[in-house]
């Protein structure tokens, strides 16, 4: 979630400066670097919700593969006590 939040932070500045986006009228081409701009903008803004997805989805899918450990009354102990030295040697 942190990397999320700061991939955001890093991709604000670019999403705000419409000043660049505006139409200059002294350059033919300002229209097609506009929208080429924009469509930039829009393709990052996707990939940074796809990322984002998709480490949710691994967080939540490896938050779920968890085993909660069984501590209730019916809790299996170990076998042969643990103190690791063999009876009858």
């Amino acid at each position: 979630m942190r990397i999320l939040l700061l991939a955001g932070l890093c991709l604000s500045p670019l999403v705000s400066t419409p000043v660049l986006a505006q139409v200059q009228q002294n350059n033919p081409n300002a229209a097609n670097q506009s929208m080429e701009y924009n469509s930039q903008m829009r393709s990052l803004r996707q990939e940074q919700t796809t990322q984002g997805n998709t480490l949710q989805m691994n967080i939540e899918r490896n938050q779920a593969a968890t085993p909660s450990p069984n501590t209730g009354p019916n809790a299996i102990a170990p076998i042969g006590g643990g103190t690791g030295v063999g009876v009858g040697r």
